[in-house]
C-alpha cells in the first residue's frame, strides 16, 4: 500500500504539473525512467559485480558475522537495563513513545515525503529537489523488494519470540514472527539518508541524519523485533543502496550537463566559397 501511495502521487504531481503547464509529459517522462533505471540496477547489481567489490563485501559479512555471535548476549543487555544512559537516550525512538518519530523507517512516511520532495521541485523548476524526491524513493523501493526477497529465502525467529538467536531457517516465509533478518526500518531509512549525504553537500548536517536510521535500529533492537546482526546487516544494505543511487544521479547530470554545454558551445561552421578566374 505504501508503493502505491508514492506512486499515486507522483502520478497526480505529473497531472497536476501538464495541465498547468499546458504542455505534454515532458521532464516527468524522464524522471520515471531514471527512477525505474535505479531500481533497476541496484537489483541487478550482484550479476555485474568488481573484483574491488569482494573486500567490502567480506568486511561486512565478517562483521554481521562477528556480531550474530554476540546477538542473546546485547538482547538480554537492552531488556535488563532498561534506566542506563544509553536505554534512556534510545527512548524516544521505540514503540508506544508518545511521539511517533520512529516512523522514519516505514514507507508510509519515506514515499510521501519523496512525492513532496518531487512535487514541490517540479511546481518551483528545481531540479535538486526533484533528484532529492526520486532517490530517497528509489532507495526505498529497492530496499523494500530485496527485503521481501530475503524474507521468502531466510527465517529467523524475533528477539521477542525467541531466546535463541540462531533459530535460522531456509527457506523464509510469510510468518511476520521469522521476519527478524534483516532489518527493514534502519534499511530503509538508511538508504535515503544515505542518498542525501552522498547526493549533496551538506556539511555538519549529515552526522545527525546518519543518527536517525541509526536510533531506529537501536529502538527495534530493544523493542525485540531484530536481533543485532540483522539491524547491521540491514544498515550496511540501505547504506550500499543509498550511495549508488546518488552516484548514478551524479554520474547522469554529468552526463546531460556536458551534452548540454556541448550544444550551446557547438561552433556555427559557415562555408566560404573561392573562385578562380
Amino acid at each position: 500500500m505504501s508503493r502505491s501511495v508514492f506512486l499515486l502521487a507522483l502520478a497526480g504531481t505529473v497531472a497536476a504539473a501538464t495541465t498547468s503547464d499546458a504542455q505534454s509529459l515532458g521532464p516527468e517522462r524522464r524522471d520515471i525512467g531514471d527512477l525505474r533505471g535505479d531500481v533497476w540496477s541496484v537489483w541487478s547489481s550482484p550479476a555485474h559485480a568488481k573484483a574491488r567489490d569482494l573486500i567490502p563485501t567480506a568486511a561486512v559479512l565478517g562483521a554481521v558475522t562477528l556480531t550474530s555471535y554476540a546477538d542473546s548476549s546485547i538482547y538480554v543487555w537492552m531488556s535488563t537495563h532498561p534506566n542506563t544512559l544509553a536505554m534512556r537516550v534510545i527512548s524516544p525512538i521505540r514503540d508506544g513513545w508518545k511521539f511517533p518519530i520512529n516512523g522514519g523507517g516505514n514507507g508510509q512516511f519515506l514515499l510521501p515525503l519523496s512525492a513532496t520532495l518531487y512535487a514541490a521541485g517540479r511546481f518551483s523548476h528545481d531540479a535538486s529537489l526533484r533528484d532529492a524526491g526520486l532517490g530517497c524513493a528509489a532507495g526505498h523501493l529497492t530496499s523494500a523488494a530485496l527485503r521481501d526477497v530475503i524474507y521468502l529465502t531466510v527465517s529467523r525467529t524475533r528477539p521477542h519470540d525467541t531466546p535463541i538467536a540462531r533459530q535460522i531457517s531456509v527457506p523464509g516465509g510469510r510468518v511476520w514472527g521469522h521476519h527478524s533478518f534483516l532489518s527493514g526500518h534502519i534499511a530503509n531509512s538508511m538508504s535515503c539518508v544515505s542518498y542525501f549525504a552522498h547526493r549533496f553537500s551538506l556539511g555538519a548536517a549529515e552526522p545527525v541524519m546518519y543518527a536517525y536510521p541509526i536510533m531506529i535500529g537501536l529502538g527495534r533492537m530493544a523493542d525485540g523485533w531484530h536481533w543485532g546482526s540483522d539491524t547491521m546487516a540491514g544498515g550496511a544494505m540501505g547504506f550500499a543502496i543509498g550511495k549508488a543511487i546518488a552516484d548514478r544521479q551524479l554520474s547522469r547530470d554529468a552526463r546531460r550537463s556536458a551534452a548540454s554545454v556541448s550544444r550551446i558551445s557547438s561552433p556555427i561552421r559557415i562555408p566560404l566559397w573561392s573562385f578562380d578566374f
